[in-house]
């Protein structure tokens, strides 16, 4: 898989130790947890989170056995919970990565609510994370490509990685309609993507964008640097230095080349 290759490469040649690590979402959130400093600011930094990884944890509770709409309505109510009560107070911020956090709680969550004081009716939940039926659909989808897996855990590990390669994208994408080289994109996506089909030639390239090969590669060259760099600015909003971005890159990898 392209998306692999190019986590591989990145985790392998990009680190970056010596710099300091950017305030990030996941950062702001632990750093408010310690301190009650700046809540607001928390909150809206792990329900963004939230909104972007809402499909993994969908799928991990589906795979419990949940019906599409007693899963919807638990993985609201768990980010509702989480949010409320400010879980994330209680992470090691040593050690804490987001992806580990959620999952760790969720499952806490599904147990407490084995005893069905918890578990909300259709339609009864107080929404914290707007939710689109489009969402709701592109995740239940996720969910059955991938359902085969008898291992919940790396069921959800696996959303993760997709989830995270599709954010990255279009964060990707919406950085080249800002420079206005929305069809540059499209015509090159596949290079990073991957897809059904093989990729076209250079010559046909050339022909649609009406540019020279040697303009062409290094256009892709640069597609494909900036793809990397794009991954890893979504997984450092995920976790609370610059090693565990190459860890996470190593472990996400590992997930998207497993069979």
């Amino acid at each position: 898989m392209k998306e692999a290759a190019n986590l591989n490469a990145r985790a392998e040649n990009g680190e970056g130790r010596g710099e300091l690590f950017p305030s990030t979402h996941w950062s702001v959130v632990l750093a408010a947890g310690r301190s009650q400093a700046e809540p607001e600011m928390a909150g809206a930094a792990l329900a963004e989170l939230c909104q972007v990884y809402w499909a993994p944890l969908y799928g991990f509770v589906r795979s419990r056995g949940h019906t599409m709409h007693d899963a919807q309505d638990l993985t609201q109510s768990f980010f509702a919970h989480v949010l409320e009560h400010k879980v994330y107070a209680r992470v090691d911020r040593r050690k804490g990565r987001f992806r580990s956090f959620l999952l760790a709680s969720l499952k806490n969550f599904l147990a407490d609510v084995a005893d069905k004081e918890r578990t909300l009716k259709r339609g009864g939940a107080q929404i914290f994370l707007p939710l689109h039926e489009e969402q709701v659909q592109e995740a239940e989808s996720l969910f059955q490509t991938h359902s085969g897996m008898r291992n919940e855990d790396r069921l959800f590990d696996r959303s993760w990685a997709e989830a995270l390669v599709a954010a990255a994208l279009e964060r990707l994408s919406a950085d080249y309609k800002r420079d206005a080289k929305e069809q540059l994109f499209r015509e090159l996506r596949i290079f990073i993507a991957g897809g059904a089909e093989p990729p076209p030639t250079y010559a046909e390239l050339t022909d649609r964008l009406g540019i020279t090969e040697s303009t062409l590669r290094s256009h892709v060259t640069r597609l494909r640097a900036r793809y990397r760099e794009a991954l890893r600015t979504e997984v450092r909003r995920t976790v609370n230095s610059e090693k565990q971005v190459d860890q996470e890159l190593r472990e996400l990898l590992h997930v998207l080349t497993e069979m």
